[in-house]
């Protein structure tokens, strides 16, 4: 993080990119998953940057916008979809939809923010428990 002053403001800048929040979050799941927890879990590369015919190729497939970063597969056929935000990101236009769709079809979607990867590891490893 980076500290700025502004006219007599703090203002804290958080420097870390969303896909270390994911890579930390996999991890503490994955090695979760290998001590025996009845689940298991994806991350994808959804938000990738693309060239101008890799989002054409993309959108011909079906790629949908706004899926959550993590789904979590849990024992009995539930689906947990977790979507990771760095302090000051926004869910996008494309999220808010797709997210308020899927709860209303009765899949639960947590969106979490936090200031360290390993905070936000820790966040997602209890709501994992509390739904097992």
């Amino acid at each position: 993080m980076i500290c700025a002053t502004l006219g007599g403001w703090k203002r804290v800048v958080n420097t870390i990119p969303e896909w270390r929040y994911q890579a930390a979050v996999l991890a503490r799941l994955r090695d979760m998953e290998d001590r025996g927890l009845p689940f298991t879990c994806a991350g994808d590369m959804n938000r990738a940057r693309r060239s101008r015919r890799e989002r054409m190729e993309a959108k011909v497939k079906g790629i949908t916008g706004g899926e959550a970063d993590v789904p979590v597969y849990i024992f009995g056929g539930r689906l947990l979809s977790i979507e990771l935000k760095t302090p000051t990101g926004p869910r996008s236009k494309a999220q808010k939809y797709r997210h308020k769709k899927l709860i209303a079809l009765g899949f639960t979607i947590v969106t979490l923010k936090a200031d360290t990867p390993e905070e936000m590891a820790d966040m997602v490893e209890q709501i994992v428990r509390e739904h097992l």
